[in-house]
């Protein structure tokens, strides 16, 4: 017999945003969301089009990775394709240097799949760039004639020494580094051993889009981008949000297509969104602890954002096993929604919240400024596609920014 415990701690784990990315499809949690799914279009351009380049922006917590994870296992469902999705924050620290860690992360994954390979020249490649990942030691002999000081000018040139002149014409695209090149023949090398039923090789790059730094994320994904595409390797990236805005939307110029994951709109007039919102939670929590009245509350609550609609419901949850009670009531919802809306409150300067003041009592707001641009980032303002854009204060935070316009 299943204990409270027990029952309530299997909800609690089913409702976590980030088990749920890779739960969703195992456990056969996963829903389509409204029209064709972001994950469907994606494996079916680059089963078109397998060395392709995909970039994928949108709301903080609206579904991207599932669906990133869902166009790997239909790549490698079907076809004559070998998918492999990575999660670039569990293998390298995003503060650090971007530069080439796409290029090496995607011969590794490559590596991985040709270990076992018979070819010694397969396995000194898969090595090497184990090495290029996580450096390695070289014995360098001293020979006493050789000079090792470094040149303090390297500039200095005596007569008779060829000195060039710099033109005027720079190239678009200016030719990749030497160790570039280097990496990009030794990913060839390992496409070119895959088996037949792999005969072409596709990564999935997760995480980007919590990089706060667009240029180091730019300055990466040109070099990268182009050398994997050079390698002729297919993929796709999630990057920040905030390459919609303003200058850095030149970045999207380099890949191939641009693929959008907005909130949805819970207001939408045939209703498909909410249907959609309540299926999430119908698979991931019993309706003896959330029923159907409850689900339609924590759906308003949430946006149209889903990851914050798990968010919300796990805290319902929380406070009826807290308070213990076996079915969530409005008391709990509004707990957790409060909860959840002081969160995003926390660290507001004056001007984010004359912003949000303005928006939620005259429905006006222009992004211009950084200090917009970080509102909709983090979701404290939400925006909704259309044929006219439409932005919404994070329902959560209403109440408390009423409150404090009520005070002044």
């Amino acid at each position: 017999m299943v204990s409270r415990l027990d029952l309530f701690r299997s909800y609690f784990e089913r409702l976590d945003p980030a088990a749920a990315r890779v739960r969703a499809l195992r456990d056969e949690l996963y829903v389509p969301p409204p029209g064709r799914a972001i994950g469907e279009r994606l494996a079916a351009r680059l089963r078109l089009a397998p060395k392709s380049a995909h970039l994928i922006v949108g709301s903080v917590g609206a579904g991207k990775t599932t669906e990133l994870v869902r166009a790997a296992e239909l790549l490698n469902s079907t076809g004559d394709t070998r998918a492999v999705y990575v999660d670039v924050s569990r293998r390298h620290d995003l503060d650090k240097n971007l530069v080439g860690v796409l290029l090496v992360l995607a011969g590794l994954e490559l590596a991985r799949l040709l270990k076992n390979h018979g070819d010694a020249t397969v396995r000194a490649t898969c090595k090497q760039f184990s090495r290029w990942a996580y450096g390695h030691a070289e014995f360098v002999p001293y020979h006493p004639g050789n000079d090792y000081s470094e040149s303090d000018d390297d500039s200095d040139w005596e007569p008779g020494d060829y000195v060039h002149h710099q033109g005027v014409l720079t190239q678009p695209r200016p030719p990749l580094p030497a160790g570039i090149k280097e990496r990009i023949a030794a990913l060839k090398t390992l496409t070119a051993a895959l088996p037949a039923e792999a005969q072409h090789f596709v990564i999935l790059f997760d995480s980007l889009d919590r990089l706060d730094d667009v240029e180091a994320f730019q300055t990466a994904a040109v070099e990268d981008v182009r050398a994997l595409q050079q390698a002729e390797i297919g993929l796709a990236i999630v990057g920040p949000g905030r390459i919609l805005y303003g200058p850095n939307r030149a970045i999207v110029d380099i890949f191939d297509q641009l693929h959008t994951v907005p909130a949805i709109d819970v207001w939408d007039g045939d209703g498909a969104a909410s249907r959609f919102l309540d299926q999430v939670l119908v698979r991931r929590a019993d309706e003896h602890i959330v029923d159907p009245q409850a689900r339609s509350t924590l759906i308003r609550w949430c946006g149209g954002i889903l990851r914050d609609l798990l968010e919300l419901t796990r805290g319902a949850i929380e406070e009826a096993f807290v308070t213990g009670a076996e079915t969530v009531s409005d008391t709990h919802i509004m707990r957790s929604v409060d909860a959840f809306g002081r969160t995003l409150m926390f660290g507001l300067r004056s001007n984010e919240l004359r912003t949000l003041q303005m928006l939620r009592q005259h429905k006006v707001f222009v992004p211009t400024t950084d200090d917009d641009l970080a509102l909709l980032v983090s979701q404290r303002i939400i925006e909704y596609p259309g044929i006219t854009k439409r932005y919404s204060v994070h329902p959560t935070i209403e109440p408390l920014l009423a409150a404090l316009g009520a005070g002044t």
